[in-house]
């Protein structure tokens, strides 16, 4: 309700380039971001209550679909595994009861997860397959609605002269389809015509009905997010990014109060605040709409993030650099400061003595000697306070030296570190590119005989296929692969590890390997995987064998146990140039 009465009251500002409502705005969504899991835990509580109805009916098959679609409602947005899963489900379900609305219905669902996916050949073939002969008008509009999003991110991710415009013109002609047969006072009647307007370059039109989209309906959160982030989008092509940055904002804030992963809103608002030199929040945005995609396992999102997150991390790092610099002048400052107050308190003290000089010289004849006395007692206290005031300085300056050297170390250790990071980050992102490439290509092919074999029936056949499939080996090339990175990444790292312990407990590997269980578990521990049950997990071993093979390794050092790890960490041979 909130959220609405923001938007009703922005739409009575359109003449103004700035809002009041953006410092606001912006205090809001902070807040949301850290309070995000909240919202994600009550997604959660609903899904495990739709559960508990789905074993709680188990035996009435029209109770089990209805369950499973709202399943599928709630993971759409949320999640996109859980989300495939489900929609698997309301497809086999419409295939054994032969009803025809509900299979076509199940597969647009279908579809919708794998293009929210990314996946974005399998949508189009999957699209291409579908009949909507004399089906229900509502699906049939359904599946249009999904077709033009289908060319148009198509079209966006090409970005081409090429073909770009092909795309563009069947996204156009399927949102044509579904305008007639959605209801005109549907929301997504007007927003599909807002959509088709925008991509028109008729903005003004575009503009107009969006925001008497959002003042005419009571709108759910997603509904909100996609009218307000599709208003951002357009502000922003007309320059006003005051009005695009504050509608960005409220789109990210109706998608986090929905607990809506696969969103584009987030992204887009750090794109902007970034353009707009606000480094940080960018940051801070951009984080969380990669933790998003994450979660959600959006692949288009992924590489969208992918293209801004380097820059802005750059930048980030070049600012720290301008602070080092500024730190550095601060100290130069302070320091001739400090000289020049050194130079004052002397020329005060000489003028001090000079008037207690004259004014003892005005004394009677009879007290000049003790004046002498005094002035000379005088002098000697103002000498040993001049060489204490001198020698503090003195501890200063040593002082002050030696903080620069510390802040000097600590930013040339964070540079290592960062470089180093970096390019483990580099060679670990390519490596698990090109698994997950050839992985899902697998996957794909192991997907496409399997349901070859379901249409024709050929049970024993899937058997075989199914059984085909060695998950021990495939971990064992995984383990192989990361052996072969990270021995490329720290190609002295056997040696230099073998250097902590007397010969008789050094490791030696077989012809065929480059590194070995305990090796792997202190090559994960050097890239700061330091959990035993993250380890475990990773290398398919219980908590306790890796707890035990720890151990084990520690009592052998020659180091101490204690020490083992530090060493560990400080092992570096990267070429970080």
């Amino acid at each position: 309700m909130k959220l609405l009465i923001i938007c009703l009251l922005l739409l009575f500002r359109l003449g103004t380039h700035a809002s009041p409502f953006s410092d606001s705005l912006i205090n809001e969504l902070n807040s949301l971001i850290k309070n995000s899991p909240d919202y994600d835990k009550q997604k959660l509580a609903e899904i495990t209550q739709l559960k508990a109805l789905l074993y709680a009916s188990q035996k009435e098959p029209d109770s089990i679909y209805a369950i499973h679609l709202k399943l599928y409602e709630a993971y759409k947005y949320f999640n996109y595994d859980s989300a495939f899963e489900y929609a698997k489900k309301l497809k086999n379900f419409s295939q054994y009861n032969k009803d025809g609305s509900l299979l076509v219905d199940a597969q647009v669902k279908f579809v919708f997860v794998m293009l929210s996916g990314g996946l974005f050949k399998e949508a189009i073939d999957s699209l291409s397959v579908i009949s909507i002969k004399g089906i229900a008008a509502n699906i049939a509009a359904d599946y249009y609605s999904l077709k033009s999003r289908c060319y148009y991110d198509l079209a966006d991710f090409d970005n081409d002269q090429f073909y770009s415009p092909t795309y563009n013109r069947l996204a156009l002609a399927a949102i044509d389809s579904a305008l007639v047969l959605y209801p005109k006072q549907s929301f997504d009647f007007s927003y599909l015509s807002g959509l088709k307007e925008f991509k028109q370059n008729k903005l003004e039109a575009a503009l107009g009905r969006l925001r008497s989209l959002i003042s005419s309906q009571k709108l759910s959160y997603h509904q909100t997010a996609l009218a307000t982030s599709m208003i951002g989008s357009i502000y922003n092509l007309q320059g006003n990014k005051d009005q695009a940055r504050d509608y960005y904002i409220m789109a990210s804030i109706a998608d986090i109060k929905s607990s809506t992963k696969e969103t584009l809103a987030l992204l887009n608002l750090a794109s902007a605040r970034f353009k707009g030199g606000d480094i940080k929040i960018a940051a801070l945005y951009v984080e969380k709409a990669n933790s998003d995609a994450t979660f959600y396992n959006a692949r288009l999102r992924k590489v969208q993030i992918g293209a801004i997150l380097p820059i802005i991390e750059g930048e980030m790092i070049s600012t720290i650099q301008a602070q080092k610099r500024k730190l550095v002048i601060y100290l130069i400052l302070l320091l001739v400061l400090v000289l020049v107050l050194a130079g004052l308190g002397f020329i005060i003290r000489n003028q001090v003595v000079k008037l207690k000089a004259i004014k003892q010289s005005l004394l009677e004849a009879n007290q000049k000697q003790q004046q002498i006395n005094a002035e000379l007692l005088v002098a000697n206290e103002l000498k040993e306070q001049y060489n204490r005031q001198l020698k503090e300085t003195n501890d200063q300056l040593v002082e002050s030296n030696q903080v620069k050297e510390r802040y000097n170390n600590q930013l040339q250790e964070i540079n290592t570190r960062l470089s180093e990071a970096n390019k483990i980050k580099e060679e670990y992102i390519g490596y698990y590119f090109n698994v997950d490439t050839s992985f899902i290509g697998r996957i794909g092919k192991l997907v496409k005989s399997v349901e070859k074999r379901l249409v024709e029936r050929k049970w024993d056949e899937i058997r075989l296929i199914l059984k085909s499939v060695d998950l021990k080996r495939e971990k064992e090339e995984l383990l192989k692969d990361f052996d072969k990175v990270f021995v490329r990444l720290f190609p002295n790292f056997v040696e230099q590890f073998n250097s902590l312990f007397n010969d008789e407990d050094k490791i030696i590997l077989k012809e065929d390997q480059l590194l070995n269980t305990d090796l792997r578990i202190f090559a994960l521990i050097r890239l700061g995987i330091t959990e035993s049950e993250k380890i475990a997990e990773i290398l398919d071993y219980s908590i306790n064998t890796i707890y035990a093979k720890k151990t084990k390794i520690r009592g052998k050092a020659n180091i101490g146990k204690e020490e083992l790890e530090r060493k560990i960490m400080q092992i570096t041979t990267l070429d970080l140039k």
